[in-house]
């Protein structure tokens, strides 16, 4: 085991707790001390009676001088000290109470008076007995008891064996509060590449396990922006550059015919610049959860409807039709977030497509909403069916090489599936034999 630090918070908590408790203990040993003082010395009174009768009795008859000879004697034989005292140093009361004929008991370790004949008169004198805890010391020292020391010691015992228990119970919970704080450090600097390990107590182990996942999501969020960042860079080029020259084209182009081309050409490239921001922004909000889901019970069949007939424009003259099997009762999905994923799934068909595609919809047999739009394309060979939702990965062949697109469609529309928690996949189309891309997710909240 380390040696303690006494600058440690830990150490200086749990030493805290073992003073406290020796300080409780100590406190109610001093209670109980005070509370049972009077029935102790009433105890006293009652053991000690036949010893204090027999030894008046046999001192009673003898004269002062015999009486101090005598005492010397049974000084000798007892265990405590036994002598003669002086009645003036005693209180008045004490002496009245002697002169009753009872005993008197003193101080902490219990001396007891007794009267002998001539109390009251000058030179008078009584019987002492103890102190009872003198063990042998010499009259009139002032002697702690031994059950005193014992239970001093075994409250200093009992203080310490907590100390050195907190310690061990605070040790793991203070190492684990200590890799928490310098994981917080290293995230507030900007490093999150840290691993948080298993945290060696369980009262720590949820708050480690929101921070692990915590780390993950920002580790992932920043790779993404990165990405997206570089990406986004790079495709920016292409436009910019087509608009440049296109721009440099109509400062000296004469030709009226001619410098109409070159500005439909601008606003084509200006076009495109909309849709990669567009989409970007779009795919950067869904990463990092700025768009709030909400599902609410809708009409499902009739928003496909509407929206494949809006999108026919951008299907590239592409036959479409639609297969929706679901029933009258409400589904619940997002109005403004479903859209997007649609239109994005439907202009990807419609850039592999032959001259079909097919959007349907229904629900599986465990109830989740499904939602499929299929081509007859040449489909995505299996190996490459996940890597098609990898933001700016294009797998165009060489039919669709040079088609306009970023590769942000299907990462849209697998971002959208997991935001209403269901998911996305790429299949082949049982019936069109192309490619299907496949959304769905539970119905509910």
């Amino acid at each position: 085991m380390p040696a303690l630090n006494m600058r440690s918070p830990m150490t200086r908590v749990a030493l805290g707790l073992g003073v406290s408790v020796l300080t409780l203990v100590l406190l109610v040993q001093g209670l109980l001390m005070l509370a049972v003082d009077g029935v102790t010395d009433d105890y006293v009174r009652r053991f000690m009676r036949g010893t204090v009768d027999m030894l008046q009795n046999e001192l009673a008859p003898l004269a002062p001088a015999q009486r101090a000879s005598r005492v010397k004697v049974l000084d000798e034989l007892f265990a405590y000290p036994v002598a003669l005292a002086p009645a003036a140093s005693l209180r008045p009361q004490d002496v009245e109470t002697l002169s009753r004929g009872e005993l008197v008991v003193q101080g902490f370790n219990r001396r007891i008076y007794a009267a002998l004949p001539g109390l009251n008169e000058p030179g008078g004198q009584v019987l002492l007995l103890g102190p009872l805890n003198s063990d042998g010391h010499p009259a009139g020292r002032l002697q702690v008891p031994r059950e005193v020391w014992l239970q001093l010691a075994a409250s200093l015992l009992l203080g310490l064996a907590v100390f050195a228990l907190a310690v061990w119970l605070l040790r793991p919970v203070w190492r684990d509060m200590r890799a928490l704080q310098l994981a917080a450090e290293g995230m507030t600097a900007g490093r999150f590449d840290i691993t948080i390990r298993e945290p060696e107590s369980r009262l720590f182990a949820p708050l480690a396990a929101g921070a692990r996942a915590t780390l993950e999501r920002l580790a992932t969020a920043l790779a993404t922006q990165r990405e997206l960042t570089g990406a986004v860079s790079h495709e920016l080029r292409t436009p910019l550059a087509r608009l440049r020259f296109a721009i440099d084209a109509l400062v000296d182009e004469d030709d009226a015919g001619r410098r109409e081309l070159a500005v439909q050409a601008c606003e084509r490239d200006i076009d495109e610049l909309d849709a990669l921001i567009d989409a970007s922004l779009m795919l950067a909000r869904l990463d990092m959860g700025a768009l709030e889901v909400s599902k609410t019970p809708g009409d499902l069949a009739a928003l496909l409807q509407q929206e494949a007939a809006s999108l026919a424009p951008l299907l590239d003259g592409k036959q479409r039709r639609t297969d929706i099997r679901l029933g009258p009762q409400p589904l619940h999905f997002d109005a403004r977030l479903l859209p997007y994923a649609l239109r994005n799934g439907l202009r990807n068909a419609a850039r592999h497509a032959r001259e079909h595609i097919c959007l349907s919809a229904w629900q599986d047999e465990a109830g989740r909403i499904c939602l499929a739009v299929d081509d007859d394309g040449e489909g995505v060979p299996e190996a490459l069916r996940e890597a098609v939702f990898t933001p700016f990965k294009r797998l165009d062949g060489p039919k669709e090489r040079g088609s306009r697109g970023f590769g942000l469609g299907l990462a849209i529309v697998r971002r959208v599936a997991e935001a209403l928690g269901g998911e996305a996949l790429m299949q082949q189309a049982p019936s069109l034999a192309g490619a299907r891309l496949l959304m769905r997710w539970p119905d509910g909240q």
